[in-house]
């Protein structure tokens, strides 16, 4: 309950920064106070970058919209760094990271009970990540952390160097050689489940994140921290 296995395998990691890429809460849970103890103590030992999911944005059109209110001005008052079409700048000497917090508009979450379900091919390009970021700096390394990973065509194509990802929770149930059986969107072996995949010059990490699902348990999908460690060419 006090996520204290978590938070010593985070320490044994002693990492420089912590990235949370959205549903820190669930959209049909009345109790926020696991995530927000969660925040308090690794806001004390890490820098923590945060940005929200379509859970965090299901919230604000359901029955509980009042009770959130107050748990986002609770968040919003941590020691983190919540980035909503953000940058945040990290300098070392001559050299700088930046890193962006996207957030994908509500009606790009095409799951089942969204009046979109029955449009999933809707496209966020390249031009709709600018129109909310901006233009990329090309000569710097970026980072975008954003929850969906559906539209990493977009995100290669805007100049992400990297891309931090969840939402899919793996599949959810993890079959052998097919890999992730279903998606948020509710399709089947998904084009993005799990791990690495690259275009062009840009590198996405899909985590299986630290969640589970009231319908639908893990199968073969245990729970993931990344670790991911960047080295200077």
């Amino acid at each position: 309950v006090d996520n204290n296995i978590l938070l010593e395998k985070i320490d044994t990691l002693n990492p420089d920064i912590v990235c949370i890429t959205g549903d820190l809460i669930d959209g049909a849970n009345e109790d926020f106070s696991i995530a927000l103890n969660l925040i308090d103590v690794l806001s004390r030992k890490y820098q923590v970058y945060h940005i929200i999911g379509n859970h965090e944005q299901k919230v604000m059109r359901n029955k509980y919209k009042e009770l959130y209110k107050e748990y986002f001005k609770q968040l919003y008052n941590k020691n983190i760094i919540n980035l909503e079409n953000e940058i945040v700048k990290i300098e070392r000497g001559s050299t700088c990271i930046n890193i962006y917090g996207l957030v994908i508009p509500y009606k790009y979450y095409p799951y089942l009970f969204n009046r979109n379900y029955q449009n999933k091919n809707l496209d966020f390009n390249k031009y709709d990540v600018e129109k909310r970021l901006g233009k990329i700096d090309n000569k710097e390394y970026n980072i975008l952390l954003v929850h969906t990973p559906f539209f990493f065509e977009g995100y290669s194509k805007w100049g992400a160097d990297l891309v931090l990802a969840g939402h899919v929770h793996g599949g959810i149930i993890r079959i052998p050689i097919k890999g992730g059986l279903l998606s948020p969107n509710r399709e089947f072996f998904p084009k993005y489940d799990l791990g690495e995949y690259s275009i062009d010059k840009s590198t996405m990490i899909l985590s299986k994140g630290l969640g589970g699902s009231k319908v639908l348990p893990r199968v073969n999908c245990k729970p993931e921290i990344v670790e991911i460690n960047l080295k200077c060419k």
